[in-house]
């Protein structure tokens, strides 16, 4: 979507004992700032990311909850069950984000085509 502007992010995917790492072009929107409920606390997701490049989701490339987004392209290897803690030693907590929510916004119609994309909500 052209309304959106898009960035590099890597994605950690939890694959067994080890974790796949991939890079997509996704439109990433920071607004912890703007999220608070009626009585001032935050809603859960801080981070809202979409995708709008759908090919291959489910095949080639696969999100969860869980897993963890980085807001640029990275190319570390992570080691051990803490990637969260690791990445954000590196790039900062405010670029390192734990998947809480996916919507596969992707349809079997190719006059929607330009509207598919995953929604990933992330703290």
């Amino acid at each position: 979507m052209d309304d959106f502007p898009t960035r590099k992010i890597t994605i950690y995917h939890k694959n067994d004992k080890v974790w796949d790492r991939y890079v997509k072009e996704a439109s990433y929107r920071n607004n912890s700032i703007l999220n608070h409920n009626k009585n001032g606390n935050n809603s859960t997701d801080n981070v809202i990311i979409r995708i709008f490049d759908t090919e291959g989701y489910h095949s080639n490339w696969f999100i969860s909850e869980g897993d963890i987004v980085v807001n640029k392209e990275v190319n570390d290897v992570i080691e051990g069950n803490t990637p969260n803690t690791q990445l954000s030693k590196i790039y900062g907590k405010e670029n390192v984000h734990k998947v809480t929510s996916i919507n596969d916004l992707t349809f079997n119609d190719e006059e929607l085509r330009e509207l598919m994309h995953i929604k990933i909500g992330a703290v």
